[in-house]
């Protein structure tokens, strides 16, 4: 239906049929109304832009170890006999000096009395012939003679006196029982351990290093560690290289002396990283990145706007970590992006 602007009024408007909303359209078209409002425009975010460069990191040898205490032992008797006492179990804490284990020594006493006795009877001759070297009634080799019974019995007094003291076994230096060999009854020998134990508090990494490796590691240098089961990395200070090969294996066994952690143990699993040679990558500041799921995302100022831009991650190396792929090198990269930050979103570089 064709309807001129002039004729409009010729029609009472109870008499006009419009579909809904088709009057308030023309009225608008017409001249009639207020004008729509403009469509809302972001308010650009000020943030921290970071400028993504190729740089050269280096290229590292993954060596694998085991964390062991750096001091260890093996703790036997010292003289023979049955076992009298055990006095400590795997997992004791003792101190240097801590008595752990006591062995019979019934016929060492008896010994060491009978040396007691032939050493007062040798110190009663000694005076003795004394007297009667400065009467002169006994030549100057029969009382040197005696001198040297009355030393032979002190010493003999010493050794047994040593040995009996030896029946108590102490912890020779402050660490924990790891495991216990012999139970009160048993039989007590040199050689033959009762006890192990460590100090847990002086840790280190051992590992084995091929032939091709073994020249750049020196007594002082770093690396960078990993243990399993703790949280975290840590620096390693070589203590050790072995100056021979293993046979067998054609390795250097290097030690890593470990900085003191709660979450470290011995027994535990490690990775030692050595350096080998050096590449070209890319990396950005761990607080540009965004996980989601199994996704990993950065925000790309592009011409001023925020682009959401997927990306393939590497390794992380003092806080910041290898982009593989999605980023070129001369890209900007947002810092610390706001959680309402979406693509397309205006951004303004805050430095």
């Amino acid at each position: 239906m064709d309807i001129r602007l002039s004729e409009i009024s010729k029609f009472p408007l109870a008499r006009l049929s419009f579909p809904g909303g088709v009057l308030a359209l023309f009225l608008t078209a017409c001249g009639g109304g207020d004008p729509a409002p403009p469509l809302a425009v972001a308010e650009p975010v000020a943030a921290a832009l970071h400028l993504v460069e190729a740089r050269e990191v280096p290229v590292y040898e993954e060596v694998v170890g085991t964390v062991r205490p750096r001091k260890e032992a093996q703790v036997a008797a010292k003289v023979t006999g049955r076992i009298l006492t055990i006095d400590a179990i795997p997992g004791t804490r003792v101190k240097t000096g801590d008595v752990i284990a006591t062995i019979d020594v019934g016929e060492l006493d008896a010994s060491l009395s009978r040396a007691r006795a032939a050493l007062a009877q040798a110190e009663r001759d000694l005076a003795r012939f004394l007297s009667l070297r400065e009467s002169g009634a006994i030549a100057l080799s029969e009382y040197e003679q005696a001198e040297s019974r009355e030393r032979m019995a002190a010493a003999t007094v010493q050794e047994m006196k040593t040995l009996v003291d030896n029946a108590t076994i102490t912890a020779p230096f402050d660490g924990t029982i790891t495991r216990r060999y012999l139970e009160p009854g048993d039989f007590g020998a040199p050689g033959r351990p009762l006890f192990s134990m460590e100090d847990s508090s002086l840790l280190r990494l051992e590992i084995n290093v091929a032939e091709a490796l073994s020249g750049t590691m020196a007594v002082g240098g770093k690396l960078r560690v990993e243990i399993g089961g703790a949280d975290a990395d840590f620096e390693g200070v070589i203590s050790e290289v072995a100056p021979s090969a293993d046979v067998g294996s054609r390795t250097f066994l290097v030690k890593l002396d470990l900085p003191k952690n709660e979450a470290l143990r011995a027994g535990q699993f490690g990775r030692a990283f050595l350096p080998r040679a050096k590449r070209t990558a890319l990396s950005v500041p761990d607080s540009a990145l965004i996980s989601r799921g199994q996704m990993d995302y950065v925000f790309v100022s592009v011409d001023g706007m925020a682009r959401l831009r997927i990306v393939r991650i590497g390794q992380n190396h003092g806080g910041e970590t290898e982009i593989l792929a999605g980023l070129d090198s001369g890209e900007f990269v947002v810092l610390n992006p706001p959680a309402a930050m979406q693509d397309g979103h205006p951004v303004s570089d805050n430095p």
